[in-house]
């Protein structure tokens, strides 16, 4: 059975990597064909089964992907978020390559999003990291990177001395593609440090290497800084060329945002020379830039709605687990709870059976100690019947002691102050001490037992005499003729007048 649930584990899971290869390869594609909304979409997919099988490498690959993709669509807070986790990811595996690849992404976002400073730190810190591998091609990736940044930051010098580093790592492999993009950057750092000639040179040979690529996004982007090249140095002919090239480019392959960006340029350019042309140009990308808002928004809200989704789902999960393990938690208290109950009872249950035990024992003893016999033969026989009891467990000693007591109350019966203090004096015992034994001895207290000697003495002169109950009351050392009553209808259950009349 093991075995089989095993197997069948091992099946979905192959089905698993199977889904999500599937959404990564259709999302590659959508990619390459600059469809990015719906690429971000598939990347989405394949990375909800990663985050489920806790697969962190192809996780990381989604998050880079993501990031590119919404680079793409001009939503550098997403694509900054994304590669921000890329990274993370990366650091846990302390991948040195993808480090330095996550590093040189972000530096590229910030770029963008225009935020130099941070731009530097990183592509600083991929620089930093890529020297520490043998991989020219990135190496050349990030030096073009650097170039950029630095020349953005008013540091064309640098910048250029980056270019051209990469340059000549791209000329040793002869990589036409990477030479031309090469040398477009070094176009930009001529440009800034106003050396014109130098920056159409380059910009020019850039454009030869890139037309025989399938760079889309490079070409269009040169042919723009062609145009930014001309306009800055006064030829608006020239500039509305490469203007209009980068124009056709971007509506051939569906590039909006560079679309949007070049009719801007072309529209300003034309502000003045031709009105019409240049509103007409101005409106189209008005409209260009309100689709590509509208696009923006449509994914972030299915992005929120799935994510909203999502989060319902696993609250409701986690709802459901807490309810579960509450109910176990109260489970066992319960348990618990009437196991301890049972014990409780069960030691109450035992512990009054052996007190009523042993309390009829001590009350037994007690009464054949106490009882005012009036056959002398059978109160020889409780008493023997006592001595040879095992099952109560007295000494000679504490007969004893009992008859010393009883010796001493009789002595005092009569005298009203008689308490446990006087016999405690007698017998030379405190009066904790003296109480403590009369109740293991008894089953009463000191108080108790002289109370019950003086209801039993007022028993018997009821029975046997005729003194007056007053008298009876004086010489059993009650001082209230209505506590003497009182005491004995407590004692014996009627009255000491209807006790004599019942004896009689």
């Amino acid at each position: 059975m093991l075995g089989a649930c095993t197997a069948h584990d091992e099946s979905s899971i192959k089905v698993l990597d199977k889904q999500a290869e599937q959404y990564f390869i259709i999302a590659d594609s959508l990619f390459e064909a600059n469809n990015y909304e719906r690429a971000i979409e598939q990347y989405r997919q394949a990375l909800k089964i990663y985050e489920q099988k806790k697969d962190t490498t192809s996780m990381s690959d989604c998050y880079f992907q993501l990031s590119s993709a919404y680079h793409r669509i001009g939503d550098f807070n997403l694509s900054i978020d994304m590669a921000k986790k890329c990274l993370y990811l990366d650091s846990l595996t302390n991948n040195t390559e993808n480090l330095s690849c996550s590093y040189n992404t972000l530096a590229a976002l910030c770029l963008s999003a225009k935020d130099l400073k941070s731009a530097k730190k990183f592509i600083d810190r991929a620089i930093q990291l890529e020297g520490l591998t043998d991989r020219q091609e990135n190496m050349s990736a990030r030096y073009g990177l650097a170039s950029e940044i630095y020349t953005k930051d008013h540091k064309a010098g640098q910048g250029l001395e980056y270019a051209l580093k990469a340059y000549r790592l791209d000329s040793v492999r002869k990589d036409t593609a990477n030479m031309g993009k090469r040398l477009s950057q070094t176009g930009d750092a001529y440009a800034a440090l106003k050396q014109y000639d130098q920056a159409e040179k380059s910009y020019m040979g850039a454009a030869k290497l890139l037309e025989k690529t399938n760079l889309v996004n490079s070409v269009c982007i040169n042919y723009k800084q062609l145009g930014n090249l001309y306009d800055n140095m006064g030829n608006t002919s020239k500039a509305a060329l490469f203007y209009e090239k980068s124009i056709e480019v971007a509506r051939k392959y569906n590039l909006k945002y560079l679309l949007e960006s070049d009719l801007s340029r072309l529209a300003t350019l034309y502000g003045q020379s031709d009105p019409n042309r240049g509103y007409l140009l101005a409106k189209e990308a008005l409209e260009l830039k309100d689709s590509i808002y509208n696009e923006k928004i449509q994914v972030a809200t299915q992005e929120f709605s799935a994510r909203y989704d999502l989060i319902t789902k696993e609250n409701k999960i986690a709802e459901q687990e807490n309810r579960i393990k509450s109910q176990k938690a109260w489970l066992i208290i319960l348990c618990v709870f009437f196991a301890l109950l049972l014990a409780a009872l069960y030691s109450f249950f035992r512990l009054r059976f052996v007190k009523r035990e042993k309390q009829f024992l001590n009350v037994k003893y007690y009464h054949a100690l106490t009882h005012d016999f009036d056959d002398k033969e059978q109160e020889s026989e409780a008493v023997a019947a006592i001595d040879n009891n095992d099952a109560i467990s007295t000494t000679e000693a504490d007969r004893q002691f009992i008859r010393k007591v009883d010796e001493i109350i009789e002595h005092h019966l009569d005298d009203s102050s008689l308490s446990s203090v006087k016999i405690s004096q007698e017998v030379c015992l405190g009066q904790r001490q003296l109480n403590r034994k009369m109740k293991a001895i008894t089953g009463s207290d000191t108080g108790t037992y002289i109370r019950d000697k003086r209801i039993l003495k007022a028993k018997k002169l009821l029975r046997t005499t005729d003194k007056s109950i007053g008298e009876i009351q004086t010489a059993c050392g009650f001082d209230s003729p209505s506590y003497f009553s009182k005491v004995f209808r407590d004692l014996e259950g009627t009255s000491p007048s209807e006790f004599r009349r019942q004896n009689m």
